[in-house]
């Protein structure tokens, strides 16, 4: 493998260090070295703090690329054409969370072992963190709630962690496992159906 070249590249800056955090993360589990990125990106690792502030804005903007796919699985709610098949929508958005958390498991990794960069999510907690995944959730259940497709007593923060949860474990599960994980893992189908008399409407 040709590596590239030292020295700040022209252009595309952002992106040749956030596809070298990736790797590194992806590679070396928990590490988070900006030396490696930089070294890896090709540009001086300065450009990493000058562009992304500090290593926990440079984990941010890694989970920012893969946001799309947070959004695109929780899309079928709230929605006013959803199927109604409330057992086959709850397991979409839970394989489909899962899919976003495996994505981003070793950025969790990183979080969780690596102290300094815990105590930066705490000062930065109102906007920074995985509990801000919450909320949109619970605002789509609440969408549900007024369209009369869910159960009015739900508590939709509660019922937000309940799938966020469900995807979180099963990529959890996956990342750490591999393929064993399908042998220990409940299907997405069954979880939902778990789930199921926790959003069903009154």
């Amino acid at each position: 493998m040709t590596e590239s070249r030292r020295g700040r590249p022209s252009t595309g800056v952002r992106e040749a260090v956030l596809k070298a955090t990736e790797q590194v993360l992806g590679e070396a589990g928990l590490a988070l070295s900006t030396k490696e990125i930089a070294r890896r990106a090709g540009v001086v690792e300065s450009s990493i703090f000058y562009h992304f502030g500090n290593r926990l804005g440079l984990l941010q903007a890694v989970i920012n690329l893969h946001l799309p796919v947070f959004a695109d699985a929780t899309v079928v709610l709230g929605r006013p054409d959803r199927s109604g098949d409330l057992k086959a929508d709850l397991g979409a958005v839970i394989a489909g969370l899962e899919r976003f958390y495996l994505r981003i498991m070793p950025i969790l990794g990183a979080l969780q072992s690596d102290r300094q960069l815990r105590e930066l999510l705490v000062e930065r907690e109102a906007e920074v963190g995985p509990h801000l995944a919450l909320k949109p959730v619970a605002e789509l259940l609440r969408a549900e709630q007024r369209a009369g497709r869910m159960r009015a007593s739900l508590d939709p923060a509660a019922g937000a962690l309940l799938l966020i949860g469900a995807g979180h474990q099963r990529a959890l599960h996956r990342y750490l496992l591999g393929d064993l994980a399908a042998g220990v893992l409940p299907s997405v189908e069954s979880v939902a159906e778990a789930l199921v008399p926790a959003f069903q409407k009154d």
